[in-house]
């Protein structure tokens, strides 16, 4: 591992606003290493310990589905943070990433980090990010994973999805205590209302779900089993 230089951070566009003391700290903590074409960063459900910073060069974030088919989330340039998942303790990693060209990068413990650039106990910080951004960035990882799926399982990812943010849990499954029509659910995925009713009315023969009126209750597992055929 090598150490880097507090003027080398205050030359990457994201960091210039802070102060030397600050970036002499942060350089201080950063483990660098350099990276050749197409190495692994963090890989797709590791445990998410460390924050990232590219120093050089370019990083791909992506999502590789059940069939490993690859989605290409975002080209990350240098001077800016990833791997952000690890501000949540024993968050598991959405995404891989992997240096799309070769890379210099830092990693630095999330809490060292908030406590420098921000100046405030990481508690603190965490507190107000899982209120404020967490439920942003599941909304995020959730679009990107209905990317390439087909319809059925598109609807059974928005079926998982309604059931853990209004769900609540009985002895047929979770009940999505929301009432959603099939109209709001074909617009949730991009479908006519009558695909939508043809694929919720096999959902219900084959026990998958259950409904009365517009309130829907589900089976977790078999929906999981659906979006992810290995699971």
């Amino acid at each position: 591992m090598n150490h880097i230089d507090a003027k080398v951070l205050q030359q990457l566009r994201n960091l210039s606003s802070f102060s030397s003391l600050q970036l002499e700290k942060v350089a201080a903590n950063l483990a660098v290493k350099n990276l050749k074409r197409n190495q692994v960063i963090f890989d797709q459900d590791e445990e998410a310990r460390l924050v990232y910073l590219l120093i050089s060069g370019v990083a791909r974030v992506s999502y590789v589905s059940s069939d490993q088919k690859q989605i290409i989330v975002s080209l990350i340039p240098a001077g800016e943070f990833f791997g952000l998942d690890s501000f949540v303790p024993k968050m598991r990693r959405p995404f891989r990433c992997d240096a799309f060209q070769n890379s210099t990068i830092g990693a630095i413990r999330p809490d060292i980090l908030i406590e420098i650039l921000m100046g405030i106990p990481f508690e603190s910080f965490l507190h107000w990010y899982q209120a404020v951004m967490y439920p942003m960035r599941r909304m995020y990882i959730h679009c990107i994973k209905g990317i390439g799926l087909d319809l059925r399982r598109r609807l059974a990812l928005e079926l998982i999805n309604l059931a853990d943010r209004f769900g609540i849990a009985d002895a047929r499954g979770v009940s999505i205590v929301l009432h959603v029509s099939h109209e709001v659910l074909a617009g949730l995925v991009g479908a006519s209302r009558q695909q939508v009713t043809e694929h919720l009315n096999e959902f219900d023969r084959k026990k998958i779900i259950s409904r009365e009126g517009r309130r829907i209750t589900i089976d977790l597992n078999k929906l999981r089993k659906i979006v992810e055929p290995s699971f």
